[in-house]
């Protein structure tokens, strides 16, 4: 199952609306996408707007945190229906270096299940890497049309959020990239 976890809308800072992007994503064979636009951008009904989107795929609603005392780090939120992924976002826009990504790791606001291994669909191989101690992601970070499918997971086929998000923590998937 092609898996999509960072992707933005017309909601924030992207320019297609979520059921745009999440047709654009089904047309390339994905069949679950995680809509998560900046909080600061988003509407106070964002979530249950989300949420009420008909669709083929499975759809995961997210958010893109900034966490200020890093320096307004972006931290992804996904949930499912008991289970919550958090991941650190694309290390390398903020041209960390590894002690710095696993120092943020353990500071966290809150546990970090996984790290961004790419920027804007683009493999960092830094950051893909043993020393960083969690499950490493492919996203594409998807801001329009041209973005969608330049990275994404892998993983067993379920319609289940909350399984979806136990296998990304447990590292059970696959990156892949076109």
């Amino acid at each position: 199952m092609k898996v999509a976890l960072h992707v933005h809308t017309s909601l924030s800072d992207g320019i297609h609306s979520p059921a745009e992007m999440i047709e654009a994503y089904e047309e390339k064979g994905f069949r679950a996408v995680a809509i998560t636009d900046h909080a600061f951008m988003t509407r106070p009904d964002y979530f249950e707007f989300i949420r009420k989107i008909k669709t083929r795929s499975l759809v995961l609603v997210g958010i893109e945190l900034d966490w200020e005392p890093w320096h307004y780090q972006h931290l992804l939120r996904i949930h499912g229906e008991s289970e919550t992924l958090h991941v650190l976002c694309h290390p390398r826009s903020y041209l960390l270096e590894l002690d710095e990504v696993n120092q943020r790791i353990r500071t966290a606001p809150f546990p970090i299940d996984a790290i961004e291994i790419t920027h804007r669909g683009f493999y960092t191989p830094e950051y893909d890497v043993p020393e960083i101690p969690v499950p490493k992601l492919a996203t594409d970070d998807a801001h329009e049309f041209l973005d969608v499918g330049r990275a994404w997971i892998e993983t067993t086929d379920t319609r289940d959020p909350d399984q979806l998000l136990r296998a990304i923590k447990a590292g059970q998937f696959q990156n892949c990239f076109p």
